[in-house]
Protein backbone atom coordinates (compact mmCIF):
# COMPACT_ATOMS: atom_id res chain seq x y z
CA UNK A 1 0.00 0.00 0.00
CA UNK A 2 2.86 2.35 0.82
CA UNK A 3 4.46 1.78 -2.60
CA UNK A 4 1.15 2.48 -4.34
CA UNK A 5 0.76 5.80 -2.51
CA UNK A 6 4.33 6.82 -3.40
CA UNK A 7 3.72 5.90 -7.05
CA UNK A 8 0.47 7.94 -7.16
CA UNK A 9 2.21 10.89 -5.51
CA UNK A 10 5.05 10.67 -8.05
CA UNK A 11 2.62 10.60 -11.00
CA UNK A 12 0.73 13.58 -9.53
CA UNK A 13 3.98 15.52 -9.12
CA UNK A 14 4.93 14.86 -12.75
CA UNK A 15 1.48 16.06 -13.87
CA UNK A 16 1.81 19.28 -11.83
CA UNK A 17 5.20 20.09 -13.37
CA UNK A 18 3.90 19.30 -16.87
CA UNK A 19 0.84 21.52 -16.38
CA UNK A 20 2.93 24.39 -14.98
CA UNK A 21 5.33 24.31 -17.90
CA UNK A 22 2.57 24.26 -20.53
CA UNK A 23 -0.06 26.62 -19.17
CA UNK A 24 0.87 27.62 -15.65
CA UNK A 25 3.05 30.34 -14.24
CA UNK A 26 6.44 28.93 -15.16
CA UNK A 27 7.46 30.34 -18.54
CA UNK A 28 9.98 28.28 -20.48
CA UNK A 29 10.06 30.09 -23.83
CA UNK A 30 9.10 33.57 -22.76
CA UNK A 31 10.51 36.65 -24.47
CA UNK A 32 12.14 39.03 -22.00
CA UNK A 33 11.90 42.18 -24.09
CA UNK A 34 8.68 44.17 -24.14
CA UNK A 35 7.55 46.95 -26.41
CA UNK A 36 9.04 50.26 -25.25
CA UNK A 37 6.64 52.60 -27.04
CA UNK A 38 3.12 51.15 -26.94
CA UNK A 39 0.51 52.58 -29.29
CA UNK A 40 -2.47 54.36 -27.74
CA UNK A 41 -5.91 53.31 -28.96
CA UNK A 42 -9.42 53.97 -27.74
CA UNK A 43 -12.36 51.77 -26.95
CA UNK A 44 -15.34 52.70 -29.09
CA UNK A 45 -18.05 51.77 -26.57
CA UNK A 46 -16.55 53.55 -23.55
CA UNK A 47 -14.04 55.82 -25.31
CA UNK A 48 -11.48 55.17 -22.56
CA UNK A 49 -7.91 55.26 -23.81
CA UNK A 50 -5.74 52.20 -23.43
CA UNK A 51 -2.44 50.82 -24.57
CA UNK A 52 -1.46 47.29 -25.49
CA UNK A 53 1.65 45.79 -23.92
CA UNK A 54 3.33 42.41 -24.09
CA UNK A 55 4.02 41.09 -20.60
CA UNK A 56 7.61 40.38 -19.60
CA UNK A 57 8.66 38.07 -16.80
CA UNK A 58 8.05 39.57 -13.36
CA UNK A 59 5.49 42.16 -14.50
CA UNK A 60 2.04 42.57 -12.99
CA UNK A 61 -0.88 44.80 -13.89
CA UNK A 62 0.17 47.26 -11.20
CA UNK A 63 3.81 47.42 -12.29
CA UNK A 64 2.81 48.08 -15.91
CA UNK A 65 0.38 50.85 -14.92
CA UNK A 66 3.03 52.33 -12.64
CA UNK A 67 5.54 52.30 -15.53
CA UNK A 68 3.03 54.06 -17.78
CA UNK A 69 2.06 56.74 -15.26
CA UNK A 70 5.08 56.95 -12.89
CA UNK A 71 2.61 56.55 -10.00
CA UNK A 72 -0.87 55.16 -9.38
CA UNK A 73 -3.29 57.77 -10.78
CA UNK A 74 -6.38 56.06 -9.29
CA UNK A 75 -6.97 53.54 -6.50
CA UNK A 76 -5.57 50.05 -7.09
CA UNK A 77 -9.05 48.49 -7.07
CA UNK A 78 -10.09 50.84 -9.90
CA UNK A 79 -7.01 49.86 -11.93
CA UNK A 80 -7.96 46.19 -11.53
CA UNK A 81 -11.59 46.84 -12.57
CA UNK A 82 -10.52 48.89 -15.62
CA UNK A 83 -8.04 46.20 -16.69
CA UNK A 84 -10.71 43.51 -16.44
CA UNK A 85 -13.15 45.66 -18.49
CA UNK A 86 -10.56 46.03 -21.24
CA UNK A 87 -9.70 42.31 -21.12
CA UNK A 88 -13.05 40.62 -20.35
CA UNK A 89 -11.78 37.03 -20.36
CA UNK A 90 -8.77 37.74 -18.09
CA UNK A 91 -8.51 38.37 -14.37
CA UNK A 92 -5.88 40.90 -13.28
CA UNK A 93 -4.00 38.33 -11.20
CA UNK A 94 -3.83 35.69 -13.96
CA UNK A 95 -1.87 37.47 -16.69
CA UNK A 96 0.74 35.36 -18.46
CA UNK A 97 4.24 36.13 -19.69
CA UNK A 98 4.50 36.63 -23.45
CA UNK A 99 0.84 37.55 -24.00
CA UNK A 100 -0.39 41.00 -24.99
CA UNK A 101 -3.01 42.76 -22.87
CA UNK A 102 -4.78 46.13 -22.91
CA UNK A 103 -3.89 48.47 -20.05
CA UNK A 104 -5.94 51.56 -19.13
CA UNK A 105 -4.51 55.03 -19.58
CA UNK A 106 -5.83 57.76 -17.33
CA UNK A 107 -6.57 61.37 -18.26
CA UNK A 108 -3.72 62.97 -16.32
CA UNK A 109 -1.17 61.01 -18.35
CA UNK A 110 -3.01 61.20 -21.70
CA UNK A 111 -3.30 65.02 -21.61
CA UNK A 112 0.44 65.59 -21.13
Amino acid sequence: MKRLMIFILFIFLIYIVYYDMNSGTIAINSPLAASDAPAVETISSESKPYTEKKISQGETVLTVVEQLHKQFPVPIDQIRKDFEKLNPSVKADTIQVGKTYKFPLYEKEVAS
